[in-house]
């Protein structure tokens, strides 16, 4: 096309758009220097950003190495604790752990027993999502070896925990960590606990277990509820404090705590009297725990206050 066919505004856009030229030679200098002192800068930092990293992936490996971080830094459960890539013990619990609920299981140790022999090993627990803790096996002195073993390859013991969800099991010697594993235990049944027949009286609970009279609950309203209990003399020594949680949240409350368990009535081995209110409606779970250690578990309905609504 011709020089004369361009329209006036072609030649227009040849001339600057500023009235002077704004990248001067003295701001292409200006902006080289701050470039320069910019990247001594981050040569100074390098170092110090190498360092860090290193020591949090060293941390990290170490937190990996002693089983106490999962891949992702995610919980995950885990049933084997190792040392430097070799087994220090391992746990096998019964299938389908289920909360609330007493259940077995059998701890491998790998280590010979002159490790344990004279010591006191105990199990307590904590529950990862809330925090929770709660106690599995008391301190137990180590004075001969598993049965039909050299060593500890078979400690067995039985408890229940409150709650759903993951937990991590800490194994001590003498007060001091020795390991941890962590477990998933799945949400138990709400539907509320039967009643059986004991004596001349009707009980709510686990027939042979637990149970109580129940005249009912109203929210907000106290009761006096009679525990019965059955067992060994050394499982229904200590105090008795009732805890319970309602379906669909794992906040757990104290709803009564008493002195040691007494003589049996009604056909059971031991009886405590008790006066419980739960402050809400809906369904509640009541977890007796004897000397810090939950015995079962016992499903209510609590009904809403007539009388306030």
């Amino acid at each position: 096309m011709a020089d004369m066919d361009k329209p006036d505004w072609a030649e227009a856009l040849k001339e600057r758009p500023f009235g002077e030229q704004h990248f001067t030679e003295a701001l292409k200098t200006g902006i080289r220097k701050r470039i320069k002192r910019e990247s001594r800068r981050k040569i100074r930092t390098l170092p110090w950003l190498l360092a860090a990293a290193a020591a949090g992936a060293l941390i990290f490996l170490l937190f990996r190495m002693d089983g106490m971080l999962p891949l992702g830094g995610q919980a995950a459960e885990r049933s084997v604790y190792n040392v430097n890539g070799e087994t220090r013990f391992q746990v096998f619990p019964e299938p389908e752990l289920r909360a609330g609920v007493q259940a077995g299981y059998i701890f491998r140790f790998a280590a010979p027993f002159s490790e344990f022999r004279g010591k006191k090993l105990s199990i307590a627990a904590t529950h990862l999502r809330t925090g929770q803790q709660a106690d599995a096996v008391r301190p137990v002195e180590i004075m001969e070896p598993s049965s039909g073993y050299e060593g500890l390859e078979r400690f067995t013991a039985r408890f229940a925990l409150p709650l759903g969800g993951l937990w991590r099991y800490e194994v001590a010697l003498d007060g001091e960590r020795y390991g941890d594993v962590v477990l998933s235990l799945s949400e138990p049944s709400w539907d509320i606990s039967p009643t059986f027949k004991s004596g001349s009286y009707s009980m709510r609970g686990i027939e042979g277990k637990v149970g109580f009279i129940d005249p009912g609950f109203v929210a907000g309203k106290a009761n006096k509820y009679l525990w019965h209990f059955w067992g060994e003399d050394g499982e229904l020594d200590g105090e008795l404090t009732v805890m319970a949680v309602k379906k669909g949240d794992d906040r757990m409350i104290e709803v009564f705590s008493g002195s040691g368990l007494g003589g049996g009535v009604n056909g059971a081995d031991r009886t405590l009297p008790s006066m419980m209110a739960l402050p809400e409606a809906g369904v509640w779970r009541l977890l007796p725990f004897i000397d810090g250690l939950l015995f079962d578990s016992i499903v209510v309905e609590v009904k809403e206050d007539e009388e306030r609504s």
